[in-house]
């Protein structure tokens, strides 16, 4: 993929929100105070990987390939809300299993304090709600960061 301009600026307009979102209420779901040092490290670490994802990762072309499946017109991304919502849930997706699984083990790690076991059972309960975060989240900030990249590059 070709990095421009546009598709740097889209990624950080995107991503920030959607990193602190999933990294406070990640926090939240732990406990009701918040270690604002494993938050800053936490929302850190997850938008260079959301970054990585975004710059590196064919995701428009993953989105067109998903929406297809389902008989969306996929030609344009603009005024196409079936469209909208089914390429940004496969493209959560994509970013939620890289990045909550990487968080989760980094975690383990850094804090210590729970078993392997607890770990994962606490990420797989945890998956729905974070999941339904970022996706709202990523709906939220998604058309904003598309209008300002397209504004730098009429053809983003």
């Amino acid at each position: 993929m070709k990095i421009t301009k546009s598709s740097v600026l889209y990624n950080v307009i995107i991503n920030l929100p959607v990193c602190f979102a999933l990294s406070l209420f990640g926090a939240l779901v732990n406990s009701l105070t918040i270690d604002w040092a494993n938050f800053a490290i936490n929302y850190a670490v997850s938008f260079v990987l959301a970054m990585a994802i975004g710059l590196f990762i064919p995701l428009t072309a993953i989105g067109r390939w998903f929406t297809g499946l389902f008989g969306i017109d996929n030609r344009t991304y603009t005024h196409n809300i079936r469209y909208r919502l089914l390429a940004s849930l496969i493209s959560s997706l994509i970013f939620y299993l890289i990045i909550s699984p990487t968080l989760t083990v980094m975690n383990y790690f850094l804090l210590g304090g729970t078993s392997v076991q607890e770990t994962v059972y606490h990420w797989l309960v945890n998956f729905p709600f974070l999941f339904l975060v970022g996706y709202t989240s990523t709906l939220i900030s998604d058309l904003p960061a598309y209008r300002a990249a397209h504004k730098v590059d009429p053809n983003f």
